[in-house]
């Protein structure tokens, strides 16, 4: 039982270094809190935002339509394939964009006031 404990342990302690390692892709999905000439902040659904560098090998699409920079809005969902992370900042490889959020209703419709 002791044995099995401690494996456990390891594993989770061991675990977050090797999933946070520089040298693979990671996926970082969120919507755009800032755009930036060279870079975007993603805002995640935790909360944490992650600025990530864009260069001129980053692609960008909308479905299977290329984009540019320029298209990029703040609010746009997105899930960014970028490499780098730990000590190296994030360089995104590729930008897939999503729809927008949806505007919060505040007022309720017509059909729903008696």
């Amino acid at each position: 039982m002791k044995r099995i404990a401690l494996a456990l342990l390891l594993a989770f302690t061991v675990v977050p270094f090797l999933s946070a390692h520089e040298g693979h892709d990671h996926k970082i999905m969120g919507t755009l809190a800032a755009v930036h000439d060279s870079s975007v902040d993603v805002k995640a659904t935790d909360g944490k935002t992650t600025t990530i560098t864009l260069n001129d090998k980053t692609k960008i699409l909308h479905g299977t339509m290329a984009m540019k920079i320029a298209d990029l809005k703040t609010g746009d969902r997105v899930v960014v394939t970028a490499t780098g992370g730990g000590k190296d900042p994030f360089v995104a490889k590729e930008i897939k964009i999503g729809a927008a959020t949806a505007a919060k209703v505040t007022t309720k419709p017509a059909s729903a006031k008696k």
